[in-house]
């Protein structure tokens, strides 16, 4: 008898199906590496989790999600990724000023030579160049 009402109930779930497209973008490609090292068995569970996260970015600022996307690839900081927060949330953010992420190695400063090494694109410099960051 059970079976037969939750027959009856709408299936409410959304099945999210996008591109990345890891040849136009430093950002795509990095997604791609590292979905690459995600057991497939474990992908669906991190998608949801990556989405999620963005959604909870996203609901603090609208902004936030898109602004970090757009700094992602494989040499990002969280440096980088906390000038972008205290340029939205400067107040809130002053605490995380000094402080580094659990098992997260201490990076290299930032010269003007790997800054250049790093950079493909204008929009990233153009972000970098909005949060006072030097090219």
């Amino acid at each position: 008898m059970k079976l037969a009402e939750n027959m009856d109930k709408p299936d409410t779930r959304r099945k999210i199906t996008f591109y990345l497209n890891p040849e136009s973008n430093e950002a795509e490609r990095f997604v791609c590496d590292e979905i690459d090292k995600v057991p497939q068995g474990e992908r669906g569970r991190v998608w949801r989790a990556t989405l999620l996260a963005g959604f909870a970015l996203r609901k603090q600022d609208p902004r936030l999600a898109n602004m970090l996307a757009e700094l992602l690839n494989e040499h990002t900081t969280f440096e980088e990724m906390v000038i972008v927060m205290q340029a939205v949330f400067p107040e809130e953010m002053k605490g995380l000023v000094n402080r580094k992420p659990a098992g997260q190695p201490v990076s290299e400063p930032v010269t003007e030579e790997t800054a250049q090494v790093r950079t493909g694109n204008e929009t990233r410099e153009n972000a970098r160049a909005m949060f006072g960051q030097k090219k």
